[in-house]
């Protein structure tokens, strides 16, 4: 029953990859840019110029997709490119390895390689390595609250001088991401993405995989966006996740969508909408001490569609 499950749910998150989040069509200054190589898959992203004179402040975007489909063109989370691009952020849109075939923690890593690469590679796109932000989305926001938390120190002695860079970042902006596998059933996705993690750890494995585990006092600052109708990650996830950071006394905000369900692709519609896109880029240029414009490529708000097809 469980497998049927998996391959219903599966074929569902691909369709919404590529009906729902790719909707709409951007096209990046460079495609298909190689970061790196991981049991013989090359890892790519892709890379939105910025506006304005650099140094500019650099964005690793992490795409949603339920942990098993999806690419760094999805619409929900590549939006985000439209108005970080034009605010003066470097933007570097990112494909990592999915789940079943890779389990937890292989898309991890990948993206904590690509902040590695990004930022050895910042002179080349007149980037500020020392203002780097992940924003994600999803699986992609689970994948920004755990890079984000547990970012290591480079290693020094690695032959690969990308690999001696930190992947640490300075600012994390997670759009509807889980934080908190414990506790609860596992859904089909997740089941692809953790099931081999937790067969070599046990139960403590789900701990060790869940954010909120990791919070901590040097953690960067953190801005959580969630609907509160989101049928597909409960909202709870990011309340709970904002006061166990609060706790620890890192800087936290919520940003709350009333009647907000999953992914951004519908939010333009909702009467009333806080204008989170705005309050998204101001917020990054407040914790990145970067003075770039605010408001281009923010899509209209049309509620009169609310109830459209």
């Amino acid at each position: 029953m469980r497998a049927a499950g998996a391959a219903a749910l599966g074929a569902l998150a691909l369709a919404c990859a590529g009906a729902g989040w790719s909707a709409e069509a951007r096209t990046p200054a460079k495609a298909d840019i190689v970061y790196g190589t991981a049991d013989g898959v090359e890892l790519t992203m892709d890379y939105y110029a910025p506006a304005g004179k650099g140094p500019h402040p650099m964005v690793v975007l992490i795409h949603g997709g339920g942990y098993v489909g999806g690419t760094s063109r999805n619409g929900s989370e590549a939006y985000c490119a439209d108005f970080l691009a034009p605010a003066g952020y470097a933007v570097f849109a990112i494909n990592y390895r999915l789940a079943q075939k890779y389990p937890y923690p292989a898309m991890l890593e990948d993206v904590e390689r690509a902040i590695r690469y990004v930022r050895y590679h910042a002179g080349d796109w007149d980037g500020d390595g020392n203002r780097m932000a992940l924003v994600g989305g999803s699986a992609g926001g689970f994948l920004s609250n755990m890079a984000g938390l547990v970012g290591g120190a480079g290693k020094a002695e690695d032959a690969d001088p990308v690999e001696r860079v930190s992947a640490g970042v300075q600012a994390v902006v997670t759009l509807f991401g889980p934080s908190d596998f414990r506790n609860r059933p596992l859904t089909a996705h997740q089941h692809a993405l953790l099931d081999a993690w937790l067969a070599e750890k046990g139960a403590a494995g789900l701990a060790e995989a869940s954010p909120i585990t990791h919070v901590h006092k040097g953690a960067p600052p953190f801005l959580l966006i969630h609907g509160d109708r989101d049928e597909a990650v409960d909202f709870s996830q990011s309340v709970h996740l904002l006061a166990a950071l609060r706790a620890d006394g890192v800087r936290c905000e919520l940003i709350r969508i009333p009647g907000g369900p999953h992914a951004t692709g519908s939010w333009y519609r909702i009467p009333g909408v806080p204008d989170w896109e705005r309050q998204m880029t101001e917020w990054l240029n407040r914790v990145l001490g970067h003075p770039g414009p605010v408001g281009a490529g923010i899509r209209a708000r049309d509620p009169g569609a609310a109830g459209a097809k």
